[in-house]
C-alpha cells in the first residue's frame, strides 16, 4: 500500500453516503458492500473515487477482501483524535456545533486515517482500526454516546466532509441494535441498504432499525434529511424456488411474507397510501455463499454472464446509484434513465419533443400500476410541451390529450375528462375520418365517461354507432369488436338494465371463449363482469362460481401470488361480504368456495352459453333470455327463488 500522502480534492459536486445494515451478521452485508464498491469505483472510467468505511468495529471485515495491513488506523483512532480535540474546546469559544465539527474534522487530519486498496481505480478505505493487541481494550472504553452530547453535529459533519471529497461512501455498519449501529443508519447515511437472510428475527429487526432512523429524522430538526430505504433479501446457496417464493409470499396463513411487510414498512415511512415492490422484489436478491464471503464476485467471474453473484449487484445498482424509489419498477428505471440522459444528448425542440415522448411513456408506466395522480403528473407536461411545439391538433398532441383525459376519468375528474375527449374525437373524425380506429376508440372512450356521469342515452348511441362500424369493417369477433361489446354491456348493467346487461355479458363470453380461449384475460374478464350481473338479479350462487372459477383459472395460470390472482381474491371475497358467505381457507391449501366446485360445472355452463340464441341484432333493444333454472341446471346448482317480475 503506498506511503504518500493521498490527494482527495474536494468534488465539483458532493457525493453520497450509504449505510449498509443488517440486524444479523452472516457475512453478506461486508461482502456485498465490497463487491459494490468494486462496481462503483469502475464507473467513469474509473475516476470517482470511493471510500469504504468499516464501523463494523466488532467484527471488522472488509480490510480481508484487499488485503489491507492490519496496523493502519481507521474508524476508532479517528474518533479518539476527535474526542481528544474536543476537550481542548473552551467553553466561550465556538458555540455553534456544526463550526465546532468542522473545526475539528480539519484539526485531526481525517486523511490519514484512509488508504487506497486498488491501483486500477480511485477505491479507498477507512478500515476499523489499528487492529493490535490493545485493539479490543480500547474499543471497550470508547463512550460514543459521550461523544454525540459532546458534539452533535460530528457525526453529520464526518459523513458531509466525505461526501465533499468522494463520489460514494459506503459505510459498514454493526449488526443489532447498538450505539454505533444507530449512528451509522441515522446520523450518517442518505441511503440506507437493509439486508436481511431467511430468519424471522433478521427481517424484523432490520425494519425495527430503518422505523428508528426514519423516526429520528423526522423528529429532530437538524436531521431532517431525506433517506432512501433499500431493502435486500439474502437468499441462502441451496434454497429452492418454492423456499424462496414461501419467504416472498408467505403462507397465507399464520406468517406474511416479506414483500408485504416491506411494503406496509416503506409506506408508514414515506406517507404513502400503496406502494408495490412486485418489479423490485422480483430483481433484487442476492445469493450468499459463506464459502465465499470473502471473495470479491465481481472480479472472480467473467463479465458477460448473466448467471452470476455479480450480475445481482449489478441490478441492485439500477436502484441505488441513481436514487430510484424501490416501488419503481424496472421498466420506469429504464424511462427515468433516459429521461436524465437526453439533455445531454438533444437540445432545443428536439430536447423538449424527446422529454414529452419520455413523459408520456412514464405515464402509461404509471397507469398499468393503477397509480393514476404520478400518470397524470407525467402526461400534463407531455400535453403541454406537444401543444407548444406541435400544435393543438397533431397526431401525438392528440394522444397526450387523450392520456389525460384516461387519467382524469380514473380520478373521478369527469367533466374535465368529458371535455378533452370530446375535443380529441372531434378532432379525429375531422382529420382523420369516423371510420378511422383512432377515432373509433376516442369515441368509445367518451361513452365511458358519458356512461360515468349519468348521460346514458348518449353513451348507448354512440356505442351503437361504433359498433356498427366496427361490425362492418373489422368484423363482429375482432378484440376491437368485442371489447366495445363489453363496454356496451357494461353501461346497461350502470343503467339497472341487469337482464339485457346479461344477455349481452353471456353473448360475449361465448364469443370470448371461442375466439381467445376460456382461460384468455378477457375470457376471465367477461366472466367476472357476469358475476356481478347475476347477483344482482338474485342469482348469487351462479355468481359465486364464476369468479370462483376466475380465481381457479388465475391460479392454474400464474401462481398464487399474481396480481391477477390478488384482483381475482379480492372480488370473490367482496362478493361474499356482500352475500354473507364465508370464505373457505387460502387457494392452494383448500378451496375457497368449495361447495360452488362440482366437476364439470362450469364448463356445461360454458357450452350453454354457446347453444343458438333467438335471432337478434347485437345492437337491437330486444334482448334473448335464458331462464335461471336453465343455467342452475347445467351448473349443478340448488335453484334461488327469482323475484315475481325479474
Amino acid at each position: 500500500m503506498e506511503t504518500q500522502p493521498l490527494l482527495l480534492p474536494p468534488l465539483s459536486d458532493h457525493g453520497e453516503v450509504i449505510t449498509f445494515y443488517a440486524y444479523r451478521n452472516d457475512g453478506s452485508r461486508s461482502a456485498a458492500l465490497a463487491n459494490l464498491a468494486v462496481l462503483l469505483a469502475r464507473r467513469r472510467a474509473a475516476y470517482s473515487p470511493v471510500l469504504m468505511i468499516d464501523w463494523d468495529l466488532q467484527a471488522p471485515a472488509l480490510q480481508q477482501y484487499f488485503a489491507a495491513p492490519r496496523n493502519h488506523p481507521g474508524v476508532l483512532e479517528l474518533f479518539e483524535a476527535c474526542a481528544r480535540q474536543l476537550a481542548l474546546h473552551q467553553p466561550n469559544g465556538i458555540c455553534d456545533d456544526t463550526l465546532l465539527a468542522y473545526e475539528v474534522l480539519a484539526a485531526v487530519d481525517w486523511e490519514q486515517y484512509v488508504l487506497r486498496v486498488d491501483e486500477g481505480s480511485q477505491l479507498y478505505l477507512m478500515p476499523a482500526g489499528r487492529l493490535d493487541e490493545q485493539y479490543r481494550e480500547r474499543l471497550a472504553a470508547f463512550d460514543w454516546e459521550a461523544l454525540f452530547r459532546r458534539c452533535p453535529a460530528l457525526f453529520r459533519c464526518f459523513a458531509a466532509q466525505m461526501a465533499c471529497h468522494f463520489r460514494h461512501v459506503l459505510v459498514d455498519a454493526e449488526s443489532g441494535q447498538g450505539d454505533t449501529a444507530g449512528l451509522c443508519t441515522t446520523l450518517l447515511p442518505r441511503k440506507l441498504v437493509m439486508l436481511f437472510g431467511p430468519e424471522r428475527a433478521s427481517l424484523e429487526g432490520g425494519c425495527a432499525m430503518v422505523r428508528r432512523a426514519t423516526s429520528y429524522r423526522c423528529s429532530h430538526e437538524d436531521e431532517q434529511r431525506p433517506l432512501l430505504v433499500y431493502p435486500v433479501a439474502v437468499q441462502l446457496e441451496g434454497d429452492d424456488a418454492r423456499l424462496r417464493s414461501l419467504r416472498r409470499h408467505g403462507d397465507g396463513l399464520r406468517h406474511a411474507g416479506y414483500q408485504q411487510e416491506l411494503e406496509q414498512l416503506l409506506a408508514d415511512c414515506y406517507g404513502l397510501r400503496q406502494l408495490s415492490l412486485d418489479s423490485y422484489c422480483d430483481e433484487v436478491q442476492l445469493q450468499h455463499s459463506r464459502d465465499e464471503a470473502l471473495q470479491l464476485a465481481v472480479q472472480a467471474t467473467p463479465e458477460g454472464d448473466r448467471h452470476t453473484l455479480a450480475r445481482s449487484y449489478e441490478t441492485l445498482l439500477a436502484w441505488l446509484e441513481p436514487g430510484h424509489y424501490p416501488w419503481q419498477s424496472r421498466a420506469q428505471l429504464a424511462v427515468l434513465d433516459q429521461l436524465a440522459l437526453l439533455p445531454a444528448q438533444l437540445a432545443g425542440n428536439s430536447l423538449a419533443l424527446a422529454q414529452a415522448r419520455m413523459q408520456q411513456e412514464l405515464g402509461q408506466l404509471y397507469g398499468q400500476q393503477q397509480r393514476w395522480h404520478e400518470a397524470l403528473a407525467c402526461f400534463e407536461p407531455a400535453l403541454q410541451l406537444r401543444q407548444q411545439l406541435l400544435g393543438t391538433e397533431q397526431h401525438e398532441t392528440l394522444a397526450s390529450k387523450a392520456a389525460v383525459a384516461a387519467a382524469q376519468f380514473q380520478l373521478g375528474q369527469l367533466e374535465a375528462a368529458q371535455i378533452l375527449q370530446e375535443c380529441v374525437a372531434e378532432a379525429r373524425d375531422r382529420l382523420l375520418g369516423a371510420e378511422h380506429p383512432d377515432t373509433l376508440a376516442a369515441r368509445s372512450a367518451l361513452a365511458v365517461t358519458l356512461g360515468a356521469r349519468g348521460c346514458s342515452q348518449q353513451a348507448m348511441l354512440i356505442y351503437d354507432e361504433v359498433l356498427a362500424v366496427y361490425g362492418r369493417v373489422l368484423g363482429s369477433q375482432h378484440r376491437l369488436t368485442l371489447a366495445c361489446r363489453g363496454e356496451r354491456a357494461q353501461q346497461l348493467f350502470q343503467q339497472g338494465e341487469f337482464e339485457a346487461a346479461r344477455s349481452a355479458q353471456e353473448q360475449l363470453l361465448a364469443e370470448r371463449k371461442r375466439c381467445l380461449g376460456s382461460e384468455h384475460a378477457d375470457t376471465l374478464a367477461s366472466r367476472s363482469a357476469l358475476a356481478w350481473t347475476m347477483l344482482q338479479l338474485d342469482e348469487p350462487d351462479v355468481a359465486h362460481s364464476l369468479l370462483d372459477a376466475v380465481l381457479q383459472i388465475s391460479i392454474k395460470r400464474h401462481g398464487l401470488h399474481h396480481a391477477a390472482v390478488q384482483q381475482a381474491r379480492a372480488a370473490l371475497t367482496e362478493m361474499l361480504k356482500q352475500t354473507g358467505s364465508h370464505a373457505g381457507q387460502h387457494p392452494g391449501q383448500a378451496d375457497l368456495v368449495p361447495e360452488l366446485r362440482q366437476d364439470g360445472a362450469l364448463d356445461a355452463y360454458d357450452e350453454a352459453l354457446l347453444q343458438p340464441l333467438q335471432p337478434l341484432h347485437p345492437l337491437g333493444p330486444e334482448v334473448a333470455q335464458r331462464t335461471a333454472e336453465q343455467l342452475l341446471a347445467l351448473d349443478q346448482l340448488p335453484a334461488t327463488p327469482r323475484p315475481q317480475g325479474s
